[in-house]
């Protein structure tokens, strides 16, 4: 029965969603998937996938989300676009032939990064006025496309660089930059590949990323702390009890801060393994961790086979991790982060169009969380025609009572 508060609440961005899209309905779980695009048989067609999972991609509370055209051989360049979630309306509100990374959902201003030959320059666009607000640039040093805007969402932290990573000796800067903050230098490594930065969701001064030692060498952690008067610059604490990565490239990596900002979640290796020519993620032992960033304090469980497949996603109550199985395993399914301190959990979503990996690189599910925990925006079905994009209904159960009212206010 529902309760008196949700009868009266607004739709949920996903109930919008079901008047725009067709799906069915899981025949395991009774959740709902809906069909946001599909390939079908035309492969010179550029397909729609959601972003990096550490970037923002939503603005106005979650009903438009950012999304990437993916390139196609001899037909087209990636494009980035914004999908209504509540009419289907699509709007292309950034400058052409630059690479888009993430969105402020308030502010609707846009990392936009032109990464061309020459140019290399991370640039602020504000989408509602469409004009450029700031810019950074650093003659003779190459721009990562990891630069990602901070929790304000008016300012961001750009990454360039010097070296080939992991292989030679590399230089390392990250700049902040802002309408109102010209260009500034914030943090410098030599020898360090200084990649995939996200700032702190319940601090705008502080970040965290990932500290590559280049040439490779070991280490226990490559997450670092960082804030942006230079004055904490540290890795991220694991106590005694915490699993240790086996080999460099094991350490704890392709993060997300759980939107409350208490821990940090990742996946590891305590195993030795080699990343030679034919070299597969999926055939790695992983292990989910969720590390608070003050205490150390690590709670870890091996992933069972078939579960890693790739970067994951946390709620927005913080309370569960979001992730897409590996191939053979084509199901969403949520882990209790809590739940992490007795082993292993699980809790499937829904099943989902068989994916089939080729390439090292994906393809993987970039599942990103509908703001008010309605639903999961995700990719699917590569490579044959039902490769495309898809939403997934969240369980309300897996909603935190003390989180719900806020989430829904969103709606």
């Amino acid at each position: 029965m529902k309760r008196k508060d949700e009868e009266l609440r607004a739709p949920s961005l996903f109930e919008q969603a079901t008047n725009v899209f067709d799906g069915w309905t899981d025949p395991d779980t009774g959740m709902r998937v809906l069909r946001i695009y599909t390939r079908g048989q035309n492969t010179e067609e550029g397909i729609w996938e959601t972003q990096y999972h550490q970037f923002q991609c939503f603005v106005e509370n979650g009903r438009k989300v950012l999304l990437a055209r993916g390139a196609v051989p001899d037909v087209g360049a990636a494009g980035y676009f914004l999908l209504d979630l509540t009419t289907g309306e699509i709007t292309h509100p950034f400058p052409t032939g630059h690479v888009v990374t993430a969105i402020g959902d308030a502010s609707q201003i846009a990392c936009v990064l032109d990464t061309r030959t020459g140019n290399h320059r991370a640039t602020l666009w504000d989408t509602r006025a469409g004009r450029e607000v700031a810019s950074v640039r650093v003659d003779g040093w190459e721009l990562d496309t990891c630069t990602s805007l901070l929790c304000d969402g008016q300012r961001a932290v750009a990454f360039f660089f010097r070296g080939s990573a992991y292989d030679e000796h590399v230089q390392s800067r990250h700049y902040l930059f802002g309408a109102d903050t010209p260009p500034q230098l914030v943090l410098e490594a030599d020898g360090y590949f200084c990649s995939h930065i996200q700032g702190c969701p319940a601090d705008p001064n502080l970040y965290a990323y990932d500290r590559w030692p280049s040439p490779e060498r070991y280490i226990e952690q490559a997450l670092h702390l960082h804030t942006l008067d230079g004055k904490d610059v540290t890795p991220v604490p694991l106590d005694e009890n915490a699993l240790r990565p086996a080999v460099m490239f094991g350490a704890r990596d392709h993060y997300l801060w759980t939107p409350d900002g208490t821990r940090i979640v990742s996946y590891m290796c305590p195993h030795k393994f080699e990343v030679g020519p034919d070299f597969n993620h999926f055939d790695v032992e992983w292990w989910l961790s969720a590390t608070d960033w003050q205490t150390g304090e690590d709670l870890a469980a091996k992933y069972p086979p078939g579960r890693w497949g790739g970067h994951m996603q946390v709620t927005p109550d913080s309370g569960y991790v979001v992730c897409g199985g590996a191939p053979g395993f084509d199901k969403l399914f949520a882990v209790e982060i809590e739940g992490l301190r007795h082993g292993w959990n699980e809790q499937i979503i829904c099943s989902y169009p068989t994916t089939t990996v080729t390439d090292l690189r994906g393809p993987f599910a970039y599942p990103a969380m509908l703001p008010d925990q309605s639903g999961v925006i995700f990719n699917a079905g590569w490579p044959g025609p039902e490769h495309g994009l898809y939403l997934a209904e969240w369980p309300a159960d897996l909603t935190s009572d003390n989180n719900r009212e806020g989430l829904f206010a969103l709606s």
